[in-house]
Order: structure tokens, then sequence, then C-alpha cells
């Protein structure tokens, strides 16, 4: 059969299946065939149909999909043709090591990604990686970052030896952020450490806080002993840090693993006479998170008097607070578990709705089209106006009230001391986690 016809059977649904597998058959010659249909965006075939298609044929399409990247005239294009590289079906990773040295930065920075698939397979270009860090492009530089973080702990000798080079130049500094990112602090020798301290210490002398964003669950106490605050959370080993390294660390740690395995926590600066407390041993997913939050607000506000803890997910909705006064809970509140509540009407949350209230009318939407935003919130906006409907009370509102809206830091915050990251008793077993930190 003529790679025409195959062509005409592979655009059609009804034979395009038998037509993957006759063109992947074919090899070399169908190459260029399918990398049209695949770079025409106006194509009938499903674009992942013909990347796929590439994928199995392997070797013979690595060139080509080099040269569709390097000339795409569409980021459209240059995604598709980069999604069917990096997953070529090719056994000698060698022949990848070309892309690495490529005029195009897509083209690097796709096969750099191709690197970071392999993890140690990749290992023996680790050093071409590592001289990608200070690459002219930031999307290089970053996926080769990323890449050297795939190889592993095995790539930390390189790094190191790069940092004591006389004439790394520009290279020893991305390559100390490479190294905490592999092997975290602990990777760091002394210098290296020192360093990063008085950088640190230079940064938060003029450190301005800036908002924070909330997705996961935190405590509030009303003091600025942070020694208090270390000794009743069973924390160890604080290490400043700066109020930005402080919230990227509880977004590691959030999103990596959560909270009741969280090796280390951010314990704040004093925010207008609060300390928040993030990475706490609550875990949102718990089923018995409430008895949990209860006993630790309870034991926490006999120590100090009261205690707030806060949760809320920027993915479904749910938020959640707890208020607890001299050893005693007095308010919990939970949006997806309403007949768990203690107490009502907590003045933080007067003249406001909880979010599972609604005060809108049931039919105040009845004539608009779901799927249209815009227009939706043009009509809520109107209805809520005339009809005099309060907001929704959710965490960070109630937070601003009570105590301290982390989402709301800014220049007008009064900052006492400074914040430090704490290992858990998990952290004094494991040790800080992989990860480089802004300063």
């Amino acid at each position: 059969m003529s790679l025409e016809e195959l062509m005409r059977r592979f655009v059609a649904p009804e034979t395009q299946q038998a037509a993957a597998d006759e063109l992947v058959a074919a090899g070399a010659p169908a190459v260029r065939a399918v990398l049209d249909v695949l770079c025409d965006e106006e194509s009938p075939v499903e674009w992942s149909t013909s990347a796929g298609v590439l994928r199995r044929i392997g070797r013979p399409a690595l060139e080509p999909l080099m040269e569709a990247m390097a000339e795409a005239p569409t980021q459209e294009v240059a995604r598709r043709a980069g999604w069917a590289y990096s997953g070529l079906v090719i056994d000698d990773l060698a022949v990848f090591e070309p892309g690495l040295r490529h005029p195009s930065p897509k083209v690097r920075s796709n096969t750099a990604y191709v690197m970071q698939l392999k993890g140690e397979e990749a290992l023996p270009y680790a050093p071409r990686l590592i001289e990608m860090l200070t690459d002219p492009d930031a999307g290089v530089r970053q996926r080769a970052h990323w890449a050297l973080e795939g190889l592993g702990p095995q790539v930390v000798p390189l790094l190191k030896e790069v940092r004591r080079s006389r004439t790394a130049g520009r290279l020893r500094a991305p390559a100390l952020a490479a190294l905490a990112s592999v092997g975290g602090p602990a990777a760091l020798d002394e210098r290296d450490l020192a360093l990063v301290r008085r950088l640190v210490r230079i940064k938060m002398r003029d450190e301005v806080p800036e908002p924070m964003h909330l997705d996961g669950s935190w405590f509030a106490l009303p003091t600025g002993d942070r020694d208090a605050v270390l000794d009743a959370f069973d924390l160890s080993d604080p290490e400043p840090v700066t109020m930005r390294m402080g919230a990227a660390a509880w977004g590691q740690e959030h999103h990596g693993q959560g909270w009741i395995t969280s090796s280390r926590m951010y314990v704040t600066p004093c925010f207008n006479g609060w300390t928040l407390v993030f990475g706490c041993p609550v875990d949102d997913d718990d089923a018995e998170v409430r008895d949990t939050v209860l006993e630790w607000c309870e034991r926490l506000s006999a120590r100090f008097g009261a205690a707030h803890w806060y949760g809320i997910s920027c993915g479904d909705g749910w938020t959640a607070w707890c208020v607890a006064e001299h050893g005693r809970a007095v308010r919990y509140y939970d949006a997806f578990e309403e007949d768990d509540q203690i107490g009502t009407g907590h003045p933080a949350e007067e003249g406001h709705l909880l979010p599972h209230e609604d005060g809108f009318p049931e039919d105040a939407f009845d004539d608009l089209d779901t799927s249209d935003s815009d227009a939706f919130r043009v009509r809520y906006e109107q209805v809520k106006a005339e009809l005099g409907i309060p907001d929704t009370c959710e965490a960070p509102e109630f937070a601003a009230r009570a105590s301290v809206d982390p989402s709301a830091l800014g220049p007008g915050t009064r900052v006492e001391g400074h914040g430090v990251l704490a290992l858990t008793a998990l952290g004094r077993e494991e040790g800080h986690p992989r990860g480089a930190l802004p300063i």
C-alpha cells in the first residue's frame, strides 16, 4: 500500500488505528507525512495520535522533530513536537546528546526534559546539564535544574566540584541552588551554609511582608515568644529564614506530602502580635481532622491564652476555622461538615454569610447560560447589591478579623523578630527535605 493511501486511511476515523500501526511499521519513510499532520493545527487527526505514531517510530523521527521544534510557527506546534520528542522509543540515550547543544532553546529545553525523565540513566550527561545552568535562555536554565534534580544524589559530587572551582565563574551560584535542590541543606558544606545564612541575615533586615498563597491549614497564636511556640510543637534545630523562604517551604511541604508526615514547620515572625505556624501536624485529608484540631487548639490555648486554626483549599472550596480560649474550644466551623459545628455567631463572622449559606433567591440565575462566567458575575453582583446580600466569610476573612490574614500581609503589617524553619520528630530522623528555597 502506498504512503499516500496510508495517510488517507490515517485521517479517516474508522481506519485510523490500523493505519497508525502500518505507519509505525513503515518507519522512516512515514515520518515526514505524519509530522506534517502533527504540525497542522487544522488537521482532523487528534494531535496526540500523530505524536504517538512518531514516538513509536522512534529514532528516524528524532532529527525531524528537533527541526519541527526549532522552526515551529506557533507555541502550540512547538509543544506538540516537544511532546512527541520527549517520548520517542529509543534505547540509546546518546542520540539525544546533540540536542543539549542545539541552537534552538526549545530543543535544548526538551532534551533536558528527556534527561530528567531518564533519571540515573542520564548521569553521563550531567556535566553538560550543569553547564546549561547558565544557558542564555531562562526556560532552559530551569529545565536543566529540574533535570539535575531528576538525576538524584549522584550528581552532588559534580556540583560540589563546581562550587569549589576557581574557574567556574557564573556557574557557581546556580550550582549552589542545584545542590540544595538535589540534596537539601545536608549537601552543602560549612562554607556554603555560612554563605546562605549570611545572605538570609542581610535579606531579613529590609524584608517587607508579602501576601501568602493559602492552600492548607495553619495555626495562629497571640504571642511573640518563638521559643515557647517551638516547644509547644516539639520543634528543634530552628534555622532563621526570610518570610519568602518560609512561605516557599510551606508550599513544598504541603503539596509534596501532607501535614501528617511533615519534616519541618515554618514559624513566622510575630505579625501584629500573632505568631503563625505552617506545616502543622494536622492532615487535611484525615477523617479525624476535627478531633485532632480541637485537641491541638485546646492544648495550645491553655498555654497561650488563645489558639486559632484555619484551613482553606484553593481547589474545592473547603474552608474551616477553630478558636479555643483558655483550654476550651469556643468555635469550630467546617464548610463541608455543617453538623460538626461548635458554637455559633462568633464576632468575626458577624454581618457575613457562612460558606454553606446561600442568600440568593432560587430563581436568581434561571435565565442565564451557566457556562457564561462573565454574565454570571454581572448578575451575581447586581442581585447581591439590590438585595443587600452580605459577603461570605471564609477562613482568610475570619482570620483578618480575629487574628492575622496571611493572604493580606503587606507593608502595613507590624513585624517583630524573624521566622524560622524547624524540624519535627520526622525531620530529626530524616533531615530537611530536598529543594532550594528562594531567599
